[in-house]
This record gives C-alpha cells, sequence and structure tokens, in this order.
C-alpha cells in the first residue's frame, strides 16, 4: 500500500473504542466527584461545540468552510506587488508621468496662492484707499493673466501625463492577457477539467477589466491626490501652524476610515469577483447547452438558476459598494467638520489682529479643498481593492504549475549508413533519439508497438477507473477497447497521450516508458479523431490543415476525400474557402467531424487513435467513412474506443473492459464464438450504455 493511501486511510478511519470495562478505574460516585464529572462534561460539551473536528461535520457544513476559506484573500500585498513589477516595466513613460503629475499638482495648487495680491490690492482700495483704481485694475489683470498661464500649464501636464498613462495602461493589460494565456498553454488537462470555461474567462475579461480601471484612472489620481494633500498642508501651515495643528485630528479620524472600512471590504471584494465567474461560467454553459435547453424545456430552471447567481452577485456587490461608499461621505463630513473649525479659528485670529482677511480667505480656501484628496483617494479604494482582488486570482493561475514532463527521448528523421544512423529531416524516416549515459544517442524506428503493462489509474485517490490492465498493439496493426459507459477506454487515450500520468504499471512505445519522450514528441507521434470534434473560426482549408500546419493544398484535398469530406464541401459556396465560425456551427455535426478526420489524415502520423470517431455521423456516411479509413489505416498502429461494434470487426485485437478491467479479448470471430460479452453486446443481447 502506498503511503498516500496509508495517510488516507489513516484520516478516514474513525477511532475504534475499547468496548471491554474489565480494565476500567471503579468510578467515584461521590456529590463531589459527580459534581466535578458534570463540570468536567460541561467543559467539554463547550470546547466540542467551539471547535468540531473536520470529521464531525456534515457534508453541507465541510462545504460551506470551504466557500469561507476560499474567499479570503490570502495576500493581497504580494498580488499588488507583482502587479506593481508589471507596471513599473514602463519605467521612462512612469518617470515623465510623476514628473507631469507632479507639475500639474504643484503648478494647480500654488497657482491658488495669486489670490493673495488680488486680496491684498482690494482691501488697499476698498478698505484703506491707499490705491487708486486703475493702478488696482493692473495689478489685478496682471495676476489674472498669472492664473490663467498657471492653469493652462497644469492642464497641459495633465493631458502629457494622461496620454502616457493610456500607453501603460495598454501595455499593461496586453502583457497579463499574453502571460495569461501563454501559461494556459502549458497548463495540464486536468486544470481544465476542474475549472469551468467561465470561470477561466472572467480573468481574461472582468479581472484584467478592473485592472485596466486601477491603472488607467486610480494611479493617478492617488499620485495627484497625494501630492495636492502634502503641498495643501504645507501651505496651511505656512498660513497658520497653529490652527493646522488643531486640525490633525481630522486627518487621523480620515486615516482610520480608510483603513478600517479597507479591512472590512477586502475578502467583500473579492467574494463579489468570485460571484462574477459564477455568472460567468453558468453563461458559458448556457450557451453551449443551448440546444439540450429548448429540447428539455430547462428554460425555466435555467432562468431561476441564472437568477439565484445573479441575485447572489448582486447582494455581495450591494454590500460591499455599500460599505465601501461610506468612506467618502465620512471623509466628507469630517472635512466639512474641519472647514467649520478653520472658520471659527481664523475669524478669532483676525479679531485678534493676528491675521489679515485676505490670508484668512486663502487659508480658509485651501482648507475648504484639504478633504478632497483624502476623498479622492478613499474614491479610488474600492476600485483599487476590486482590482488587487481580480489581480490576485490572476496570478494563482499563472502561479499554477506547468504540466510536467520529465522526458528525454524525441522524434529525429534519419536514414540508415553504413556507420549506423544519421539524422536527415529531408529524407529520413521517423525515430526516437534516446540520449545515452556517454552523451551519445540510440535510434530507435518508430514502428508504434504499443504495450500495456498492469495499467492502474484513478482520477481521484481510492476511486480507480483502471484495474491492472494489460494489453498489446502490434505495429500496423488495429487495437480496439469496448465496453459500456464509463469502463475506462478513454482513459486509456488520455495516459497514452499523457493528459494524465500514469500512476500504477506502464506503457511503452517501441519499448521505451512513454514517462521517458518528451511530452511534444510523443503527441507529434499520434493522430486522434476524438469524439467532439474541436473547428476553430477559420477556413475549411485551414481547419484541415491544423493537423499539419504546412500542408500544400493538394494535400489538404487529398486528406479530405480520404475522409469523404471532399463531395460536401466542394457543394459549398465557397468550398475549401469557406469560412466557419466557432465550433463549426454553421456545418452539421457529423460534417464537422468529417473534418476532424481528414486533420488527422493530413497529419500522416504514425499511430491513429479513434475515440468514437463516428459516433455522429449517420451508418451510411460511416460505412464510406470506413472504406477511406482502411486507407488511412494502412501500415498504421491503430487504438480504436468504440461503441459502434461494426466499427471493430477488423480489429486484429479486440479488448473488452468492465469497470476498468479486462473481462475478454481476442479477436471478432473468437470473442463470437467464446459467447461472452462482447457476444451479447454485437448481436444486442445486452445493451451498452
Amino acid at each position: 500500500m502506498s503511503e498516500k493511501n496509508k495517510a488516507f486511510e489513516e484520516q478516514h478511519t474513525p477511532e475504534v473504542k475499547d468496548a471491554a470495562v474489565t480494565d476500567a478505574p471503579a468510578k467515584d460516585e461521590t456529590p463531589e466527584a459527580v459534581a466535578a464529572e458534570d463540570t468536567q462534561k460541561k467543559g467539554r460539551t463547550a470546547r466540542t461545540r467551539r471547535a468540531r473536528p473536520a470529521r464531525e461535520l456534515t457534508p453541507e457544513e465541510l462545504e460551506e468552510k470551504k466557500k469561507k476559506e476560499k474567499n479570503k484573500p490570502k495576500d493581497v500585498k504580494k498580488a499588488a506587488k507583482r502587479l506593481i513589477s508589471y507596471i513599473t516595466v514602463h519605467k521612462r513613460r512612469l518617470i515623465i508621468v510623476a514628473i507631469c503629475v507632479v507639475l500639474s499638482t504643484a503648478i494647480g495648487t500654488v497657482a491658488a496662492l495669486l489670490m493673495q495680491p488680488i486680496y491684498d490690492t482690494l482691501e488697499q482700495v476698498v478698505v484703506k484707499g491707499n490705491m487708486d483704481k486703475n493702478s488696482a485694475m493692473a495689478v489685478i489683470i496682471r495676476y489674472v493673466v498669472f492664473m490663467a498661464i498657471a492653469n493652462l500649464l497644469s492642464a497641459t501636464m495633465s493631458i502629457i501625463y494622461t496620454k502616457l498613462m493610456l500607453h501603460v495602461t495598454v501595455d499593461t493589460v496586453r502583457t497579463l492577457r499574453r502571460d495569461l494565456f501563454n501559461h494556459l498553454q502549458y497548463l495540464p488537462v486536468s486544470y481544465f477539467d476542474k475549472h469551468k470555461t467561465g470561470e477561466i474567462m472572467s480573468r481574461f475579461t472582468s479581472d484584467v477589466g478592473r485592472i485596466n480601471d486601477l491603472v488607467n484612472d486610480s494611479f493617478p489620481t492617488i499620485i495627484s491626490s497625494s501630492i495636492q494633500a502634502i503641498m495643501t498642508l504645507s501651505i496651511m501651515l505656512y498660513y497658520s501652524w497653529k490652527i493646522t495643528l488643531t486640525l490633525t485630528v481630522a486627518v487621523v479620524l480620515m486615516v482610520l476610515v480608510v483603513v478600517g472600512i479597507t479591512n472590512i471590504c477586502s475578502p467583500l471584494f473579492k467574494k463579489h469577483q468570485k460571484a462574477m465567474a459564477e455568472c460567468n461560467g453558468y453563461m458559458e454553459e448556457y450557451i453551449r447547452g443551448i440546444k439540450a435547453v429548448k429540447v428539455f424545456c430547462f428554460e425555466d430552471r435555467s432562468k431561476a438558476r441564472f437568477n439565484e447567481l445573479n441575485e447572489n452577485y448582486r447582494k455581495i456587490g450591494v454590500k460591499a459598494n455599500i460599505i465601501g461608499g461610506f468612506m467618502g461621505p465620512i471623509v466628507s463630513m469630517i472635512a466639512r467638520v474641519n472647514y467649520a473649525i478653520s472658520v471659527s479659528l481664523g475669524v478669532g485670529m483676525v479679531l485678534k489682529g493676528k491675521m489679515s482677511v485676505a490670508n484668512l480667505i486663502v487659508y480658509l480656501n485651501y482648507a475648504s479643498g484639504y478633504g478632497g484628496p483624502v476623498i479622492s483617494i478613499a474614491g479610488c479604494y474600492s476600485s483599487l481593492i476590486s482590482a488587487l482582488a481580480g489581480a490576485e486570482r490572476i496570478f494563482e493561475v499563472l502561479d499554477t504549475p506547468f504540466e510536467e514532463d520529465g522526458g528525454s527521448v524525441t522524434l529525429a528523421k534519419v536514414v540508415k549508413g553504413i556507420m549506423g544512423y544519421e539524422e536527415d529531416e529531408e529524407n529520413g524516416e521517423l525515430a526516437w533519439k534516446v540520449p545515452q549515459e556517454d552523451g551519445t544517442a540510440a535510434y530507435v524506428p518508430v514502428k508504434c508497438e504499443v504495450d500495456i503493462k498492469d495499467l492502474t489509474f484513478a482520477y481521484e485517490e481510492g476511486h480507480n477507473v483502471i484495474k491492472h490492465v494489460t494489453t498489446h498493439a502490434e505495429s500496423g496493426k488495429k487495437l480496439a477497447f469496448v465496453g459500456s459507459t464509463g469502463a475506462g477506454k478513454t482513459t486509456i487515450t488520455n495516459l497514452i497521450n499523457r493528459f494524465y500520468e500514469v500512476e500504477e504499471g506502464e506503457i511503452t512505445i517501441d519499448g521505451i516508458n512513454i514517462k521517458d519522450i518528451k511530452k511534444g514528441d510523443l503527441r507529434s507521434s499520434m493522430a486522434f479523431v476524438l469524439q467532439d470534434a474541436r473547428l476553430f473560426a477559420g477556413t475549411i482549408a485551414e481547419n484541415i490543415r491544423y493537423g499539419k500546419l504546412d500542408a500544400t493544398d493538394e494535400e489538404v484535398v487529398a486528406a479530405a476525400k480520404l475522409a469523404n469530406a471532399h463531395s460536401f464541401i466542394e457543394k459549398l459556396p465557397e468550398g475549401y474557402e469557406t469560412s466557419l465560425r466557432a465550433d463549426g456551427v454553421n456545418i452539421s455535426q457529423g460534417q464537422g467531424q468529417l473534418l476532424n478526420i481528414a486533420r488527422a489524415a493530413v497529419s500522416n502520423r504514425p499511430l491513429l487513435v479513434l475515440d468514437e470517431a463516428t459516433s455522429s455521423v449517420d451508418t451510411r456516411t460511416e460505412r464510406q467513412i470506413e472504406k477511406g479509413m482502411d486507407q488511412l489505416m494502412d501500415g498504421k498502429t491503430v487504438l480504436v474506443i468504440a461503441h459502434r461494434l461494426s466499427t471493430v470487426r477488423n480489429s486484429q485485437n479486440i479488448v473488452v473492459l468492465e469497470d476498468g478491467e479486462i473481462i475478454e479479448h481476442g479477436d471478432h470471430q473468437s470473442l463470437i464464438d467464446f459467447g461472452g460479452k462482447y457476444y451479447q453486446l454485437y448481436t444486442g443481447m445486452f445493451e451498452m450504455t
């Protein structure tokens, strides 16, 4: 038994208490002992209620616990640092942006000081009468022009940094999307089996979109507001440090509000992002399964389920944004109280002759706007936390380990010479290049002789879907797997191409363990025709050429003829240049499968795997395909998985699987003569389900 299995059994085996009472100590039944025992029982009961072991929780409680743990942000600081690393790649632009932001904010803030000489001039004319109106007007006009120039410079700087920040944002988002998409290319198939398509897509749409909003809008606002707050505070201290120091309480309160609401809202925005992913995932599933929904009249149930998910998304969003929205009004209220205090203290200082009216007006002008920068920073809070939650979800994908390879054997084209095999890319035949300990390489001609030895596999520990399967496919022969749904047929193909790794037993090709062959080279030796035909947006010729990117037009047509697809392609308005929509929705499912078979034909690889290849075509088309298949399979090793037993009659070896085990094997006639499960399946005495 493996260490994992032992640990699994130990974890899930309940403790068995000894039922024997012969060794138990005598029970003290005195009143004091009874009271003490009752106290201990109450304590144990309370402790049990406080901390119930996970193995005692109901399945519903365990699921709820997992959801709560998943919704908690793991490391927002780490996500912020990584996101900043994507932004700071554009150092030159950011330096220019920083300079422009500083200049724009500084000029705009200092420009208000130009009101001081204007107020002083008015005071000289109106109150003291020390200056004539014409002289006063000239002074006022001069300072108004200075203010106009200052504001024009501030606006110009603002335009420059806005444009540069737009480039930084677009490049950052592009890089994130590129890294995310590139990373997905190297993730194991098991990752996509465990995650919904809509959930993965939400990383590219909503999560990246929130980061776009943060970088483009919030970062400049935070920088600008921070500088404005510092400069405003400095100017206020210059005019009256006594009044300003009394207002530090307001600043502390603002900071406490921001920090407190941040801590409350952070997990809510994480949960909000997850709820959006669930909505997107359900919508994607609904659209893909729209035909099934309509056929089974599932519209009302679909609406109810989506409304449930949408309502959950709404509730979480409302809660998060309401709490986050408290920040602005609270900070604004503190700022207004701050302004009222400033007015009171300033008037008192004017009456005492310690401050001029002009100075008070300028000071109050800054005091009235002092809360503005803090409110702006607070307003960026929601997008900041939401974007960091999205960034964390993106980085979770980027931190998912790549598909492990570990192979060293590669494919090469060789010719046999006097001194042995020599590589020749143009005229050579395929061979496995096996590295040797002395640094040389041995070449094994590719015959694709497949051996499956004592193969056991489980997608989930403790639930084996393949159990001690041993079989052999001779080079150039046809090996078929038949059996009921869930018998493990497709799992074997998933293991042969290393979508999943073999855990127990081994699979060899030409005597080489597939674990020792690089995955790319292993898969390059195989052509697959899967049960689910996957077509991509593009022309029919491009879809066929997917099996061999450098295939000529003649090779594409020959492959289509081999798969019996040429006739229907010729009838299309644009023939091979007919554009297909995603998943080939503008052609029939059977026609799509014919193109899938043509794709395998044009690749011309030595090992052919057919997983329910003709399940989507009618019987007449199936017979026509079989004729082409005979040519396609000529000289190749073929692994066939089929429900229709008519497609496996000419297989040299037929393996009958049941519950992951081989119950019968042999050729068609020997299995018919045996009169077992295969005979029952073939004659219709037993229905495969």
